[in-house]
């Protein structure tokens, strides 16, 4: 993910590792799909959440306490358990490379590949590694759809931060090929520093929506005495109940729609910016004051933010603002175009800001739920409330997995239905990647002629009366991925014989049982749990997807 990314979504050290492991593997998938799975298990963050969504994947991984003398006999990549430098947080290390006196590694720090001398690496390493394998088809069921997502997300993200900046770069282009340099230049740079303080008090506010973002973290915590948040969260922070970070957007963001929407070189608006901007200069001195002598601590965005004002005032002076007409001869629509500009600046921020801490809230809170709804206590607390199947399913419908996993799914569902085909994909992954989950697939279907189903369902029977695996799994693709379902285009590529025929007795018992159940909706799904040989129906708390977190391998 780009800096950018980070920024609006980010990663923490747990996803990170994961996500760099991976592509490292070279596996396909996706890191919003690694991020939105190891978010949603019940032990996140913790080396077992990612375990289990790595095996989700088809990556075979086991868990070792190993000495690192032995490192260097490990297949590579692995990760390493380590613990923090800066931060005293417990870390995992994707390593690349383990040679004679250097290993090879994936800090989560500094988010870069780093060369470490072994003694330094034994000083960190926590005595954990996870190893793991690939399998033939590793990676995500759907790698291509989800990566054009991504990449159209990240498109998105690129033009809303860089569409405003690359339109004020325009903007001053124009105003340097129309206006000689000599008349353009203080403007110009003017406008520019103005800008820039637009980014740096954009990261402010985002600051106060999100303290801990990994991203933010790396331009605040630069040393011992640079600390964003002990500045940004102390009483001197705010004046009259607004932020200092609020005021300075207003200022910034207000000073560049004014001068995109009259003009760089206007000169009655010039004129005003500058005044305002002579007004906001004593606040450098309160700013620095209050950082050095009261906080003790020093905040770089602000720094900067002080820093670009000096430099606004600099321009200001060099281009003559003050005095480029008689500031008792400038017009009334130039006011109204400046207080507009900061009080509608000053309106959305008021707006826009408690909005995104009530949305980055309730994500916490939504995955929070996530994961409580994943712990497999919960799970089968739940799930022994449910109905219970009340006859037996043996022999029944199809049948793929091995007879002793330690799971069992049965799916109800209708040929034609299309939340079974929405949910086909998702249960055919599930057993891919975990050997340890049987599925049973049951029909609702009758024996008459006029049923539509018949068809269909008697020929997945037959197909399946071959017992071939792959190939009743690659049937029941062919039959359920397609938009459109076509019994003769399917029949044609499985021709049968007199198969088709004695397939009446099997059709007559799914029927009997569908009844027998008090089926009424298809998918149903029922679950048996690790604990137990009931099967209980799927809560309807719960979904299809969720199995991948509550059935492990």
């Amino acid at each position: 993910m780009s800096f950018l990314t980070q920024l609006l979504v980010p990663l923490q050290y747990c996803e990170d590792a994961a996500i760099q492991l991976c592509k490292k593997m070279r596996l396909p998938v996706t890191a919003t799909t690694i991020r939105k799975d190891l978010l949603d298990h019940a032990d996140y963050p913790s080396l077992t959440s990612i375990m289990d969504v790595l095996k989700s994947y088809g990556v075979r991984n086991e868990a070792y306490k190993l000495e690192k003398e032995y490192l260097n006999e490990l297949p590579l990549p692995f990760i390493a358990h380590i613990s923090g430098d800066k931060l005293k947080h417990h870390l995992f290390a994707p390593v690349w490379k383990v040679t004679g006196d250097t290993i090879e590694l994936y800090n989560p720090e500094t988010r870069k590949q780093e060369r470490w001398e072994k003694e330094r690496f034994a000083e960190r390493y926590q005595g954990v590694i996870l190893a793991v394998e690939a399998g033939e088809h590793a990676g995500e069921r759907e790698y291509k759809k989800a990566l054009k997502e991504e990449k159209q997300r990240e498109t998105i993200f690129s033009l809303l931060a860089f569409g405003l900046p690359v339109l004020m770069l325009l903007l001053c282009l124009l105003a340097i090929f129309k206006i000689p340099a000599s008349l353009s230049f203080a403007p110009v740079v003017f406008s520019l520093f103005t800008l820039a303080g637009c980014m740096v008090t954009a990261l402010l506010l985002w600051h106060e929506v999100d303290e801990y973002n990994p991203a933010l973290r790396q331009i605040c915590t630069a040393g011992g005495k640079v600390n964003c948040s002990a500045v940004l969260r102390s009483k001197g922070s705010k004046i009259f109940g607004q932020s200092w970070s609020s005021i300075g957007a207003c200022y910034f963001f207000g000073m560049l729609i004014v001068l995109m929407t009259a003009g760089l070189t206007n000169k009655p608006i010039l004129q005003l910016l500058g005044w305002v901007n002579l007004l906001a200069l004593p606040y450098i001195g309160f700013s620095i004051y209050y950082q050095w002598k009261v906080a003790k601590q020093w905040c770089t965005l602000c720094l900067l933010v002080q820093g670009l004002l000096l430099l606004q005032f600099i321009a200001a002076l060099a281009g003559g603002f003050y005095m480029l007409v008689p500031l008792a001869d400038t017009q009334a629509s130039a006011f109204l175009s400046v207080i507009t500009s900061f009080v509608f600046v000053f309106m959305v921020i008021s707006l826009l800001m408690p909005a995104l801490e009530k949305a980055k809230e309730g994500g916490f809170k939504s995955a929070e739920l996530r994961r409580i709804k994943h712990n497999p206590q919960i799970f089968e607390a739940l799930l022994a409330k449910e109905k219970t199947i009340t006859h037996p399913t043996e022999g029944l419908g199809i049948t793929l997995g091995k007879p002793d996993a330690r799971y069992k799914v049965i799916k109800v569902c209708n040929p034609y239905c299309g939340p079974c085909a929405s949910a086909h994909p998702v249960i055919d992954e599930l057993i891919e990647n975990n050997e340890e989950i049987q599925l049973q697939i049951i029909f609702t279907v009758t024996q008459s002629e006029k049923d539509s189903r018949i068809k269909p369902v008697t020929h997945l029977l037959a197909i399946a009366e071959n017992g071939n695996s792959e190939e009743i799994r690659m049937a029941l693709d062919d039959w359920y991925l397609p938009e459109k379902k076509e019994y003769n285009t399917f029949a044609s590529k499985y021709p049968m014989n007199g198969q088709l025929q004695q397939q009446g007795e099997k059709i007559r018992s799914m029927e009997d049982w569908c009844k027998t159940n008090e089926i009424v909706f298809t998918p149903t799904f029922f679950i048996s749990t690790e604990s137990g040989d009931s099967l209980y129906q799927l809560p309807r708390f719960y979904s299809i997807h969720d199995l991948k977190y509550l059935l492990t391998p």
